[in-house]
């Protein structure tokens, strides 16, 4: 499992009260996210792939949290810490007040139990509360928000995170001003000497699909073809996207991002929250996935950047391709051409390269949204340059290719004026890992010229 170190600037505990009579004093809290499996996304998932032996978080549902609760009176009061060992905020009219930015840490006594706390929002934004857990599969806390209607004294649920053991919760809000309570509670479990840590900050900018921090808020696709883009707007912001396939589906993910500062991460999910796999920004993946409900992740694992927006793009491949066609090679170095050196007909290639092609199933019908890799295998040390597409709704490609090996010169051709050294190099394509046929098999590497007069 990968661990994601968040800092933020003063991410202090400054309850500035006594848990069990002892003065906590201000401290640097680590706060951590476990990321799951950073296995690469570029492969088949087998039906039912782990589902049994993981808890269907959606299937099976908790049993909910009250949606409202009445305080005994709407003013709100810093909570006065009784002198037992781990504090009487276990009812909202107890909550303890914490500023956004910062973070807290506590206990759960018994199960079932919860500890509130409150913070308010001083103008609209968007608030977001993580919950970092105890790392024990026997405890599984819960995260939710309420909002504070100072008409009726009520607080009311407008948020909720509900993972499992193990696993960090977060959620987020829309939040106009006012007072909001934060409750952990207990599902199953306590532990009264680790502790857990929460937090909340303020977004004052966010995007359109925003609150999107967990599956639960999580922007529905279906089974569509989308591109979507957003900002992560704070170091723990989370976009999360679901799609829903009815039959077995070649998915393509592409996350973009054109930032130089900010770094992220996608990562795809099944039902049970059980990682399919991972994704870096600026890559391709493509994963067989069967008929389910997915759900797609984008984070910062380092650092993020509010003023340069990702794009994530999906879509599904139409059917296995069997082969591809080349209709175009461009050259540099003034080689263009399909030629023959005495070989046969071959393009000829020297370093930047663009290969225009075509895919096709078994029917010989093209295949859209299908990603096309190529190996060609250069002479000098055998070593292999590779190049990617995604083909077009009709089957089409376009791929460019830097090919950053020079040629051997293992063959001569004399022209008029000229000797030609050369290779002939092998050029295979793939697609979702499996080799296609193809109209050609080699290419003319040039490697250099000698005048002969």
């Amino acid at each position: 499992m990968k661990t994601k170190v968040i800092g933020i600037t003063a991410l202090l505990v400054t309850l500035g009260i006594s848990w069990g009579g002892i003065h906590t004093q201000a401290q640097t809290l680590t706060v951590h996210k476990e990321l799951g499996n950073p296995t690469p996304l570029v492969q088949s998932v087998a039906p039912n792939k782990e589902l049994t032996s993981s808890k269907d978080y959606f299937a099976t549902k908790k049993k909910e949290l009250p949606q409202s609760i009445t305080l005994p009176s709407s003013t709100i009061q810093r909570s006065t810490i009784a002198a037992d060992t781990y504090g009487t905020n276990t009812t909202p009219d107890q909550a303890l007040l914490i500023q956004t930015g910062q973070a807290y840490q506590g206990y759960i006594a018994t199960e079932g139990e919860s500890r509130w706390f409150y913070t308010q929002v001083t103008s609209p934004a968007k608030l977001t509360s993580f919950l970092s857990v105890v790392n024990s599969a026997a405890i599984d806390y819960d995260l939710s928000l309420y909002y504070l209607n100072e008409d009726t004294s009520q607080v009311q649920q407008v948020a909720f995170s509900t993972k499992g053991p193990t696993q960090y919760e977060q959620l987020s809000h829309i939040a106009k001003a006012g007072y909001y309570f934060i409750r952990v509670s207990s599902y199953q479990g306590a532990d009264t000497t680790n502790p857990f840590t929460v937090f909340a900050v303020t977004s004052d900018t966010y995007d359109a699909n925003e609150p999107d921090d967990n599956p639960w808020l999580a922007k529905d696709r279906g089974a569509a073809p989308f591109v979507s883009t957003q900002n992560i707007d704070n170091s723990f912001d989370e976009d999360w996207t679901k799609v829903t396939l009815t039959a077995q589906s070649k998915m393509n993910l592409r996350l973009d991002n054109t930032s130089t500062y900010g770094t992220y991460q996608l990562q795809l999910f099944n039902a049970n929250l059980v990682s399919q796999g991972t994704l870096a920004q600026n890559t391709n993946g493509q994963v067989t996935l069967p008929a389910g409900t997915y759900y797609i992740q984008v984070l910062a694992p380092s650092t993020f950047d509010l003023t340069k927006p990702y794009k994530l793009s999906v879509n599904y491949q139409t059917a296995d391709v069997s082969r591809v066609t080349v209709s175009d090679i461009t050259t540099d170095g003034g080689l263009y051409g399909f030629i023959d050196y005495g070989q046969g007909k071959k393009w000829r290639v020297k370093s930047n390269i663009v290969i225009t092609g075509r895919a096709f199933d078994a029917t010989g019908t093209p295949v859209g949204n299908a990603i096309v890799t190529t190996n060609i295998t250069t002479i000098l040390n055998g070593k292999v340059i590779s190049g990617t597409a995604t083909t077009d709704g009709y089957g089409n490609f376009t791929m460019p290719v830097y090919i950053n090996n020079p040629g051997v010169g293992q063959y001569t051709f004399q022209s008029s004026r000229y000797r030609h050294y050369y290779d002939v190099v092998r050029i295979q394509f793939f697609n979702n890992g499996k080799q296609l046929n193809s109209d050609i098999s080699t290419l003319y590497h040039f490697a250099y010229e000698i005048y002969t007069g």
